[in-house]
């Protein structure tokens, strides 16, 4: 039996630097207009005295507008498209590392990658690691398997948690005449043994008091020295 499971780890590349194509041509834009007007705010003042701090620290302004304008649009001549994502949809790009994609963790939203491992039941041996540029468990069940394929035999079954179960990953397998067992989202609904599972549960105050508490401060005495 091999068993598919895999996690979610951040990678190198800030998250400030993430959003579409046109996200993209728009601030490229947008740094061009604000390092023109910064030219003819200065083209304006011209004979009047300055600080020469200032006039420096204005023209080092004026170059990193330019010049971070110049990565952007540098950038997008290089990845002329968006990045495609399941059924159709947009996936944001990232300008430091284009390959990792926005997910949502227990710790907050990172920018990393789905890294998933098929592992030999009897002998507790990796036989597939892969890494991709997805939040989505569901999207890395099919090439992992594909992966591990040569490897398998007509008795031998995988395994993976409700994480891997979408409709088009069952008939993928199907299709490949294997044997697998996929937890479906619903499957602890109907499994009679976590039938109490609810009791155990902590049920919100269907009725919360919102009404807004008066704070009194303190106000200390003469008497009330130590």
């Amino acid at each position: 039996m091999f068993a598919i499971d895999g996690v979610l780890f951040p990678s190198h590349a800030s998250k400030h630097r993430r959003g579409k194509w046109a996200d993209f041509a728009k601030q490229a834009t947008q740094l061009n207009a604000a390092a023109t007007a910064m030219l003819a705010r200065h083209r304006e003042a011209d004979g009047l005295p300055v600080e020469s701090d200032l006039a420096a620290q204005a023209v080092a302004r004026v170059e990193k507008l330019e010049r971070d304008a110049k990565q952007l649009r540098d950038w997008l001549a290089t990845h002329p498209t968006d990045r495609p994502g399941a059924k159709g949809a947009i996936r944001q790009s990232n300008r430091t590392d284009n390959e990792s994609a926005t997910m949502a963790t227990s710790r907050g939203v990172i920018q990393g990658y789905t890294g998933v491992a098929a592992v030999d039941a009897k002998h507790q041996i990796v036989v597939e690691a892969q890494g991709h540029g997805t939040g989505s468990e569901q999207e890395v069940l099919p090439p992992v398997v594909t992966a591990i394929q040569p490897l398998l035999t007509d008795d031998t079954p995988l395994t993976a948690d409700a994480d891997y179960h979408r409709e088009a990953n069952p008939q993928h397998i199907a299709a490949l005449q294997l044997t697998a067992l996929i937890a479906d989202p619903a499957m602890r609904k109907r499994d009679e043994r976590l039938a109490t599972q609810a009791w155990h549960q902590q049920t919100p105050d269907p009725l919360p008091n919102t009404t807004p508490v008066k704070q009194t401060p303190a106000v200390f005495e003469p008497n009330d020295h130590v």
